[in-house]
């Protein structure tokens, strides 16, 4: 084990300064699962690690700020019935583990198969779908809907659902970007409000808070096999883009 000095600290820590890019394409490279090392090439100090088989330059992320930096970019595209096992794969995996015990929510989840979600896309709805790496992290469904019109001042709205992560993208930002591409394709067509439900006791209010959106409506919903629940409506008016605007279709 080596211990390094404050001053070698500071160096290894400072060689990374401006070097958010060549972060960017070392994640990709390891979540592609390919050899990230040769984005390293130039790097000051790397030739000090020894390379393994197979890999250009030597495992040296050194002072890297890894939780501020090593993030890939994330693309939402809109899924097509092509994509309907995808997203109903993304989406298990998402909602099912939606709580600190993997696969335990005391909460009803609805679960879609692939021919559901393929027959809602031939009704309207839309589905985004989120990668990083070309590896698909998170998914978020969207509707126009006339059922709490008297919220929106008679209007139609896009209503969001299904919002989920991959357990692997979790608290990096996934679910943000998924909830304004959703808002952004609701505005590009010509809509002002955007409409969400969440169930209080899941503890998602706060968060959808900080986005923008506010209560308002609670509803109490009992199922024979579930907890007696409250489930909250919110609302975030938008910013009208334009029909065919936006950037999924």
């Amino acid at each position: 084990m080596i211990h390094p000095s404050p001053d070698r600290i500071r160096q290894l820590t400072d060689r990374w300064i401006g070097q958010e890019e060549r972060l960017q394409k070392v994640a990709e490279a390891m979540l592609a699962q390919e050899d990230w090392t040769v984005h390293l090439r130039g790097l000051p100090f790397v030739e000090e690690i020894p390379p393994r088989e197979g890999e250009a330059y030597g495992r040296d992320l050194r002072g890297a700020n890894l939780r501020a930096r090593l993030h890939p970019r994330i693309d939402v595209t809109r899924a097509t019935e092509r994509d309907a096992a995808l997203v109903a794969s993304v989406t298990l995996d998402g909602l099912q583990n939606n709580t600190p015990l993997p696969g335990v929510t005391p909460f009803p989840v609805a679960l879609e198969s692939a021919e559901g979600i393929a027959l809602a896309m031939r009704k309207g709805d839309r589905f985004l779908l989120a990668r990083a790496a070309r590896i698909p992290i998170g998914v978020v469904r969207w509707a126009l809907r006339r059922e709490f019109t008297d919220l929106t001042d008679d209007r139609a709205y896009g209503e969001i659902s299904g919002v989920a992560v991959a357990t692997t993208h979790r608290r990096v930002g996934v679910g943000s970007v998924l909830v304004a591409s959703a808002e952004w394709d609701i505005a590009a067509e010509g809509n002002e409000v955007a409409l969400l439900r969440t169930t209080i006791e899941v503890g998602l209010v706060p968060w959808y808070e900080r986005l923008g959106y506010a209560v308002r409506r609670v509803r109490q919903f009992t199922y024979p096999d579930a907890p007696t629940f409250l489930d909250a409506i919110m609302t975030k008016r938008l910013a009208v883009i334009g029909r065919g605007a936006g950037p999924h279709g």
